[in-house]
């Protein structure tokens, strides 16, 4: 990666692990960087944040369906086959234990929820909160909410099979098929928020990232769980 940094292009890469995480350094000033919220959080830039934005776990269909001129790199790595995408298949391969080589380097854990849960972490305001995917299902794939004083949706995106997250007013929503329709006549189809005039609606994502429960608990300490627990 090569993010500026005060308008100077800086080198990163993996160097190390932190409570279960990955910890990015930068060639040029050696400092380590939490690699989910930008932070500094060792060596000469300590205090500086590097500016993030949301991740989307997506699908190449998505990233080209959002931008037709995208470039997609695609890794040598064997590709899943359709039926270990589906839901509970992929559930299983995800819930295995976290392997000595990271939870070595976790001196304490959150065990409000076991450490391997999967859920979607929305950060940026105020406060924190963690959704876990279960929950998410077992509401009919969407919630709607509030979060920083304002609207938001949590879905379950069927294409991606990851939990997403939108900034909406809506205040009730139907499946048809694979689109989700907001009550104020918006609709997402494909991981795409559109408004009810059908053009894509834009700076909508809240910071969030769908994840493990022990990496977002240790990035955020304490933090609320919807639904509790």
């Amino acid at each position: 990666m090569a993010p500026s940094i005060a308008g100077d292009v800086h080198l990163f890469s993996e160097h190390g692990l932190y409570d279960g995480l990955f910890l990015m350094r930068d060639e040029e000033s050696g400092t380590f960087w939490d690699h989910m919220t930008g932070e500094a959080v060792y060596g000469p830039m300590v205090g500086t944040s590097l500016d993030v934005t949301a991740l989307q776990q997506t699908t190449v269909a998505q990233a080209l369906l959002q931008d037709s001129d995208a470039v997609v790199a695609l890794s040598d790595r064997e590709l899943w086959e359709e039926d270990n995408l589906k839901l509970d298949g992929l559930l299983a391969r995800v819930r295995g234990g976290l392997s000595q080589f990271f939870s070595a380097t976790i001196e304490r854990e959150d065990d409000r929820r076991p450490t391997m849960d999967l859920g979607l972490g929305v950060w940026g305001g105020d406060q924190a909160i963690y959704y876990p995917y279960d929950t998410v299902l077992a509401e009919g794939n969407a919630i709607l909410g509030r979060y920083d004083g304002r609207g938001i949706l949590v879905y379950l995106d069927p294409t991606a099979r990851a939990l997403a997250a939108y900034f909406t007013e809506a205040d009730g929503f139907e499946w048809d098929d694979n689109v989700l329709r907001l009550n104020d006549g918006e609709r997402i189809e494909g991981g795409v928020l559109y408004t009810a005039g059908g053009g894509r609606a834009t700076d909508r994502r809240p910071l969030q990232v769908f994840t493990r429960w022990y990496g977002f608990s240790l990035t955020f300490p304490g933090v609320p769980i919807y639904g509790g627990g």
